[in-house]
């Protein structure tokens, strides 16, 4: 077949081979690129961020997505990457403080009361800003909210600060926020799920990208990929699933709930730390054993840490406390 033939059929004026022989590509020993998140567990099951990935966020309204979001980024640029943000519910200066509270110690905190109300907003000092901004000023680029928020626009900007930055790690916060210009909904989604899934997968970047479930039941606790909203090609063509929930948020006579803290504790988690739980509902990871991440909110710092393991001695005295009051068969008697 001449070139011109397969120019003709493939309808592409540049082709490359259609096939390879194995021995044309070089075995090596070297792990792929990645960062981490800090979060031990979490790291560990996954094996972290892989490049040329997608990780999907998601989680009920108020279960610390965005939060979630800023504190892997700050994990991020410790590792000595540079990141892109797309802020579809956030403004920038939004952003920038929650992002430097995050990156503080307590006393680096100042409360300012609003007038004369007993209203007070939380920022950092001066000097710590301005230390702040030095770390973070050049590494953090965010998405322009006045520019149009189509999928082209978006990708777009972010070709441009992979090129010039040399970015590998982009934050789509959230999927919903993306214009759409088609009444067909679903098909659009799809189309825009599979520009982000080619940027990542050709480019050899890790995308995240926070998604809000559909309308779920009432008491409905865990949420699965198919609860995500929108495509079902947006579950589809994620790397990893990740769902977050708040346990102050599920009420105590759920059955739901009584069931994750017995597989939390199994797992050696002190319940008395546990404010938020990570459920990996997909991954490609090698290491996946484990679905729950247990993890501590700091209500003043605005950010999470991993939540305390118990010894055993404690973890069994909690353990008989649970057996002496339920009848049901508990995850470590299976």
């Amino acid at each position: 077949m001449t070139d011109d033939e397969r120019v003709k059929i493939l309808g592409k004026t540049e082709v490359k081979e259609l096939y390879y022989r194995l021995d044309d590509v070089k075995y090596n020993n070297i792990s792929k690129p990645r960062v981490l998140s800090g979060i031990e567990d979490l790291d560990y099951n996954i094996s972290g961020f892989e490049m040329g990935l997608i990780t999907i966020w998601t989680g009920l309204t108020n279960a610390g997505k965005t939060t979630v979001m800023t504190m892997i980024a700050k994990k991020t640029i410790e590792q000595g990457e540079r990141v892109f943000f797309f802020n579809g519910e956030q403004t920038k200066e939004d952003f920038k403080n929650n992002l430097y509270i995050q990156a503080s110690n307590k006393k680096d905190l100042v409360r300012v009361q609003y007038r004369n109300s007993i209203v007070k907003d939380t920022f950092v000092t001066k000097a710590k800003a301005q230390e702040l901004e030095k770390i973070y000023g050049n590494k953090i680029f965010i998405f322009n909210n006045e520019s149009a928020r189509d999928i082209d626009t978006l990708l777009y900007a972010m070709e441009e600060v992979r090129k010039r930055e040399k970015i590998r790690v982009f934050f789509l916060d959230n999927f919903m926020q993306i214009d759409i210009k088609s009444d067909n909904v679903f098909q659009e989604q799809t189309n825009i799920m599979e520009k982000i899934r080619t940027f990542a997968v050709n480019k050899k970047v890790h995308i995240h990208l926070v998604a809000h479930p559909r309308k779920t039941e009432r008491f409905q606790v865990r949420l699965s990929e198919h609860d995500i909203l929108g495509s079902s090609n947006l579950s589809n063509k994620a790397g990893n699933i990740i769902s977050i929930m708040r346990m102050d948020k599920i009420r105590n006579d759920n059955k739901e709930k009584e069931k994750l803290e017995k597989e939390l504790l199994n797992l050696d988690y002190d319940l008395n730390t546990v404010d938020t739980v990570l459920e990996i509902i997909k991954t490609k990871g090698q290491n996946f054993k484990t679905s729950l991440v247990g993890l501590q909110y700091d209500r003043e710092l605005r950010t999470f840490i991993p939540s305390k393991k118990l010894y055993n001695e404690d973890k069994e005295k909690i353990k008989y406390n649970y057996e002496e009051n339920s009848k049901e068969e508990l995850p470590w008697q299976i």
